[in-house]
Formats: C-alpha cells, structure tokens, sequence
C-alpha cells in the first residue's frame, strides 16, 4: 500500500482511551494477573481474560495499556458487530464528495491498533460471530491484515499487541471460540470475583469522598456475597455494584449526617434489585429479601 495513505490512516481519529488516572487495587488476583499479562506482552503471546461480568477485566486492561504508554483501542462484542466494525468503512457523506477514495474511508479500532502498535481490547470476544472474529486471524499470527474494502494488505506495527476478555461459557449469550483462534491467544488467566476484605478496599478506592462506617461497609459487603452465590440468581451483582450501593448509602449519610442500616435496605431496593436476574419462575424480590432476612436486616418493603 502506498506510505501516504498508511500516514493518512495513521492520522485519523477514533475513541482513544485518555490519559486518566485509573483507581485500580492491584492487590491479590489482580495483582497476579497484572504480572501475568506483563509476561505474555514481553513474551509476544496474546492473551485472554476470562471471568464473570464485573470482575474487573476492562479496568485492569486499561491500567496495562496506560502503563505501557501505548494507545488504547476496543471494541465490546455483541451479535451486531461486523468485521467492518472491526477494520472500517466508507464514510457515506465523504463517499459523496470524494467517491470510494482512500480519503473516504475511515479506519475501525482494530486497524487503527494495528497501524499504530496500539493496545487493541476485544471485550466479550467469546460473543462474536466466527466469521467477524477470523478478520483477525492474520494480524494476530502472520502480522499482516488484509483490507477487503481497498482490496490490500498492510504490514502489522511490530508494537501491536491483543487482550481479550471473555464471560464464562456456561452463561447466556456466550459462543465456544474457534479453534483458530484459540490457538492464538497463547495464555489464558482466570479472574473470579475477589475475597471480601479486597473487595472491601477496592469499595473505598472508589468512594474517597465518604467517610463510610466500618459496620456498614462489612453490610454491604455481606450482602453482595451471599447474593453471588444464592442458587436461585443467574446473574450476580458485580464489583460495580458494591461501589454502587456504598455511594449511594455514603450520598445519604451526608445530606442526612448519619447512615442506617435502613439506608442499606433502600440502597439495595434502588440500586442492587433491578441489576440481578433471577431463575426462570422466581421473584427478585423475594430472593433479595431472604437474604436480607438471614442477615438480620429485615425486609425490602
């Protein structure tokens, strides 16, 4: 391909991460997989996070790339992303000014990471179609990507590097990955939601405005767990909910000067009720409430 399109490519924007200081709590697992992911960067070996919703993945994927100085790019899976998604299209307006020039076509996330020897993010990816994914197939392994819409291939930045992330197989939504590419991501590394003390600290990391009483954050964090592992809710409340619910109950204790156990209760009822989903024929509400219950909380009215 012409170099002065590639500088043109090159020079093109989309969404990059900005420089932001990430409160993260690189302790326990995370400061394992952190390590891990280090090694596999080093090493060339692209690799993969797999865990629940929530866990934490997206954070500790823009730490690393922040860490590492690299541009940041991403794309969340979904049934409706294409490989043009991916790679990129022509622009309709610039089409009709320019027709199908090199001028008007604009670079996707991946192409961009690929140019520039980004961080490339592929969030969810085991929600991908096959067809979507196996764009990538060369630039990951061969270290050149084919652009069908300008019918050429361009030379992969030595400083491109893939993470992706993934939800567990057994839950909704989810597709088994190709072999081709499994055999691409070369390191696995296994997140699962953290021990209650650490999720405790990451709960302050993220609430250093509130001054949360020792007994209600034990509260919060009591109930989130049992809520995790109660057999009758498929999806359980992530460490965003945590954080959620303690910034809610932190916002009451300051305009009201104090905070309550019944604060708890009602930050459950708006914040966490709504955000979990249960078994086929059970009630939200009623599996919240046992476990309010057994906690000696009393009831969601």
């Amino acid at each position: 391909m012409d170099s002065s399109f590639l500088l043109l490519l090159k020079q093109k924007k989309i969404r990059e991460e900005k420089t932001e200081k990430i409160k993260i709590v690189l302790e326990g697992q995370y400061k394992t997989a952190y390590e891990i992911l280090m090694d596999a960067y080093n090493a060339g070996l692209h690799a993969c996070l797999v865990g629940p919703p929530g866990v934490g993945k997206t954070l500790l994927v823009r730490k690393f790339a922040q860490d590492l100085g690299k541009p940041f790019y991403w794309v969340t899976f979904t049934e409706i992303v294409r490989s043009s998604t991916l790679i990129g299209a022509f622009d309709p307006v610039l089409v009709f000014q320019k027709g199908f020039s090199e001028e008007a076509f604009i670079p996707g996330p991946f192409l961009l990471a690929c140019l520039k020897g980004g961080i490339f993010f592929a969030n969810e990816i085991n929600r991908a179609d096959e067809f979507t994914l196996n764009v990538m197939l060369d630039a990951l392994e061969e270290r050149r990507l084919y652009i069908p819409q300008l019918r050429t291939w361009i030379k992969v930045d030595d400083g491109f590097y893939m993470v992706a992330a993934m939800n567990p197989y057994e839950m909704k939504g989810t597709r088994k990955l190709s072999e081709a590419i499994r055999d691409r991501i070369r390191v696995w590394i296994h997140l699962d939601y953290p021990s209650p003390e650490l999720e405790k600290r990451i709960v302050l990391a993220n609430c250093p405005e509130y001054k949360i009483p020792y007994q209600i954050l034990e509260c919060i964090i009591e109930i989130i767990s049992k809520l995790r592992t109660h057999p009758d809710i498929e999806k359980p409340p992530s460490i965003r909910a945590s954080i959620a619910l303690a910034r809610f109950v932190g916002e009451r204790a300051k305009r009201k000067g104090e905070v309550t156990f019944e604060d708890v209760i009602d930050g459950v009822k708006y914040v966490i009720l709504d955000t979990i989903d249960v078994r086929a024929g059970t009630d939200a509400k009623s599996v919240v409430n046992s476990v309010l219950r057994e906690i000696g909380l009393g009831e969601i009215p």
